[in-house]
């Protein structure tokens, strides 16, 4: 029955050699003493200490014929109740997904075979799970009960789904985090009269850390969320007068009869603070950095979803640092998912945490919490079971105010139909607010807080609805936070430039459209000379069956009549415009080449707004400078080679356009004089230049924009393709960044911000494109 002791630290970790693959931590002496003579979990002192932690693994599960204290009417309840997770999948026919659940029925539950576990508990907090081969027979529930308090409690289902390692081979139970208990309890319900299963037994201590003391409650019995609900009697280890612990659930250690103790809505009083939620850090809660495994990934937020981790409820408030520990090593490393599935936790104190690594306040990191849709929706748990009752008022709050401050600029939360664009790239239909199950065939959030789930998106709705933000965010401005409370987004991203260019179109057509124009992804010139376009959004589309869904959903939900591709079936094939449209009326704006296809959209600009007198000419071949240009809104952009002659289709579109000004962007070596001068025969003729493009991107705004704009866009001026379609944006010019990733702001585009009064910045493109402190530092300019 070979057994393996993996010791962690929870912090300050360093690997040594060894066998049995042990980490290292700076301890007290008597606790390392302890730990190195027997091998065995630090029996955890009155006093907190710094205690490393440790997680094991065993063979400990026997063949049993029946659970004590659980009748088989119980049983079969149980059994129903976790196959309840289980469903079968519809749509509506508005593509909303629907999820039939069902009670699956086992008619011999008395006589399947049952394996248990029972393992003795050290420390305050453990994570307790059971892990078996994926392929082959399969358990029907899986339950568990713990001891505390002289007593065990009533069996409860062990989460709400099986989770699957990275390995796919092997199957695990959910995060089952138990506290103040001696003894935990765990079995497998297996459907066959026999099994050749033979399931692990998982064992993971978090460890302790002085720490972890501030978060405890303080002496009067409150938190920052409000009173205390009930108090927590800790684990009794031992039977009566020291002898083995009994089994008998209406006897306790000590011969007094007990009940034990059921849920209770006593939790659900702990009163909401007012004010905006701390997030507090992985590092306060001691997130071990040596056990990701997860690079870390900026994804959409298109939802968010709601869950519970199914863990026991009665949990104290200093617990809370060691649960998410013990949480973070079961995903990161036990199921090898390489980090905490959920991007926020929050406790029954009403205390948000953040779980998955990254910026959190830039972007939104792609989680492990929602199987299909961890690319374009953000996770947030609450610690506890809550089938039978809800959170409490103070994590409900919490809950609501980091959703509010999560979801992008528009998104109604009140919406239960909005498009999701899962992981294959597929348009599902979800709720904007939705719980676990509307995704997944699982119960969770659980049955109590799913019955709830109205109240919070009205919550967030009234959060949105008010002034201020709901979030204290460590790293922003006032400029910052008064900008978003007036709605308008400091970023404009997705998770790729076909995304970027839908979120670009969104904000800047929030009603819809009815005319869309779609351009080449992967070859932009097409887009940038589109940036004079006025009467519907550029969204640009490459040939995957991902960016095709995304873009036909986005068209459809904007209402679109007609689709007008940039370009000839070289740019976008017929097949692509036609998967794309819908039943929308198609056409094209194509040349030849890129330089005519610029020329028939100056026309088409023209055409429709006569009073535009002026042409801007920039060169072809990367076309940076039209990007900058595509502010202007007095003219169109022509796109010239940088040498030679001045090609016949843009000499038509000029002789056809017949502006009084022609002017050049960009110096000698983009626009050549010869160019310049044959375009603008008969007409005045104008160059605005720099000494490199980021200086002419600075020209470019003072030439449109002398006497300022409320709004300032930034886009990376080396790698601009998430920016392209920023060109139909309105109110303000396009400065285009050096280092746009890099940490420090150019001093240049700063006081080009404070010369024109700008009271708005958002960015273009993700923070892979322009770094979210070179954003919050170009706020520092602008008026107030």
């Amino acid at each position: 029955m070979g057994k393996l002791r993996i010791f962690l630290a929870g912090i300050g970790v360093s690997r040594q050699a060894g066998t049995a693959r042990k980490w290292s931590v700076s301890v007290s002496v008597a606790a390392m003493l302890g730990l190195a003579a027997t091998g065995q979990a630090v029996a955890v002192p009155d006093a907190m200490i710094d205690r490393p932690g440790s997680d094991t693994l065993s063979y400990s599960f026997k063949t049993v014929k029946s659970l004590p204290g659980l009748s088989t009417a119980e049983l079969s309840a149980k059994v129903n109740e976790f196959n309840a997770a289980e469903g079968e999948v519809s749509y509506a026919p508005d593509g909303r997904r629907i999820t039939t659940k069902f009670a699956a029925g086992y008619a011999n539950l008395g006589e399947t075979a049952k394996l248990s576990a029972t393992a003795n508990l050290t420390s305050p907090v453990a994570l307790v799970a059971a892990r078996w081969p994926a392929q082959g027979a399969q358990p029907v529930a899986v339950l568990g009960r713990t001891f505390k308090g002289g007593k065990w409690t009533k069996w409860q289902n062990v989460g709400d789904e099986v989770d699957t390692a990275k390995d796919g081979v092997t199957s695990a139970t959910d995060a089952w985090v138990v506290t103040n208990s001696a003894k935990a309890e765990i079995a497998l319900i297996m459907a066959e009269a026999t099994t050749k299963v033979r399931p692990q037994l998982q064992i993971i201590d978090p460890g302790t850390r002085v720490a972890d003391r501030k978060f405890a409650l303080p002496a009067k019995g409150e938190t920052a969320a409000g009173t205390k609900p009930s108090k927590t009697v800790p684990g009794q280890a031992g039977g009566k007068d020291g002898e083995k612990a009994n089994d008998n659930d209406s006897i306790d250690d000590s011969g007094q009869n007990v009940t034990p103790p059921s849920p209770t809505s006593l939790w659900a009083q702990v009163p909401e603070v007012p004010g905006p939620v701390e997030l507090l850090s992985r590092e306060a809660w001691g997130a071990d950095p040596s056990w990701m495994r997860w690079q870390v990934e900026p994804g959409n937020v298109q939802a968010a979803v709601i869950h519970h981790t199914a863990g026991q409820n009665d949990y104290p408030a200093e617990a809370v640092p060691g649960i998410l520990r013990s949480i973070y090593r079961y995903h990161a490393v036990s199921l090898g998912w390489g980090d905490i599935g959920y991007n926020v936790l929050v406790d029954n104190y009403g205390r948000a945490w953040q779980g998955r690594a990254g910026d959190f306040w830039s972007y939104n990191s792609v989680g492990g919490h929602a199987l299909g849709v961890n690319k374009s929706t953000f996770g947030i748990s609450v610690l506890g079971n809550y089938s039978d009752f809800r959170p409490s008022d103070a994590a409900i709050a919490t809950v609501a105010k980091v959703i509010t401050y999560k979801l992008p600029v528009g998104l109604n939360p009140l919406n239960l139909s909005t498009p999701i664009v899962n992981d294959k790239g597929n348009v599902i239909y979800a709720p904007v607010v939705s719980g676990h199950r509307d995704l997944v065939a699982t119960s969770c959030p659980g049955q109590a807080f799913y019955d709830y789930l109205p109240e919070v998106r009205k919550k967030i709705a009234e959060y949105i609805a008010a002034p201020g933000y709901t979030m204290k965010n460590p790293q922003e401005n006032p400029a910052e936070r008064e900008q978003l409370a007036r709605g308008i987004p400091t970023q404009l991203a997705g998770a790729n430039r076909v995304e970027t260019s839908i979120s670009i179109a969104s904000y800047a057509f929030p009603k819809g459209s009815k005319t869309v124009y779609v351009a080449r992804a992967d070859n932009t010139a097409d887009a940038l000379a589109g940036g004079a376009l006025t009467d519907g959004p550029i969204v640009l589309v490459s040939h995957n069956s991902k960016a095709l869904n995304q873009v036909s959903s986005y068209i459809a939900s904007a209402g679109a009549k007609r689709v007008i591709a940039l370009g000839g079936p070289g740019a976008i094939a017929d097949s692509t415009l036609s998967a794309v449209s819908g039943n929308a009326v198609t056409s094209r704006l194509a040349g030849a080449d890129r330089g005519a296809t610029a020329a028939e959209i100056a026309k088409a600009v023209v055409k429709a707004n006569p009073q535009m007198k002026t042409v801007y000419l920039a060169e072809q071949s990367q076309g940076i400078d039209a990007l900058a240009a595509g502010s202007l809104t007095d003219g169109p952009v022509l796109l010239v080679p940088t040498l030679g002659t001045l090609p016949d289709a843009v000499k038509t579109a000029i002789d056809i356009i017949n502006p009084t000004r022609v002017v050049a962007l960009g110096g000698n070596n983009a626009v050549s004089s010869q160019i310049l001068q044959e375009a603008g025969e008969g007409r005045t003729t104008e160059r605005i230049a720099g000494a490199d493009r980021y200086h002419t991107s600075r020209q470019i705004s003072r030439y449109g924009y002398p006497n300022g704009a409320e709004h300032v866009f930034l886009a990376s001026g080396k790698n601009p393709v998430d920016a392209v379609a920023g060109g139909i944006l309105t109110g303000g010019p396009i400065l285009l960044l050096p280092n746009a990733t890099s940490a420090t702001l150019d001093s240049r585009v700063g006081e080009e911000v404070s010369r024109l009064k700008a009271k708005n910045v958002t960015a273009l493109g993700g923070v892979a494109a322009v770094s979210a402190n070179q954003t919050r530092q170009a706020l520092t300019y602008t008026t107030r």
